[in-house]
Parts: C-alpha cells; structure tokens; sequence
C-alpha cells in the first residue's frame, strides 16, 4: 500500500535553492529575488557558504497562497 504523506511530515522537508528553481521552472537568480523580497522564506538567515533551505510550507505558500 502506498503512504502519502500528510502535510505535517511535509512541512518537516526542505528544500535547496535549485530543487525550487526546478520546480517552479525559474532560475536560482529568480529564487534569491523571491527570497529577498520576502515571497519565500528560509530556514536559517542566509550567510555566505551555508546551503539555502526553504522549507516545504514556504513553498506550498507561494504556489497556493496563504492557507485561510
């Protein structure tokens, strides 16, 4: 039997800066814009040398709009 997962354990995911410029078919350059302009977040502040997560939640946020 397959197991979806439930959008708790999906909130618990992250992704890197070219998985979600892959999925919303734009470029990195395009993801830091969205980034900065506070459209997606991330799960630690962003510093030189760290990996960029953004997490599941934020993502889905973007795509669909904020959750009412």
């Amino acid at each position: 039997m397959s197991e979806s997962l439930s959008p708790i354990h999906d909130d618990l995911r992250v992704f890197r800066k070219a998985d979600v410029a892959e999925r919303l078919a734009i470029s990195e350059d395009t993801v830091d814009r969205l980034i900065a302009a506070g459209e997606l977040t991330t799960v630690r502040p962003r510093k030189r040398g760290v990996v960029v997560q953004i997490p599941a939640a934020s993502l889905r946020e973007y795509i669909y709009g904020r959750a009412r």
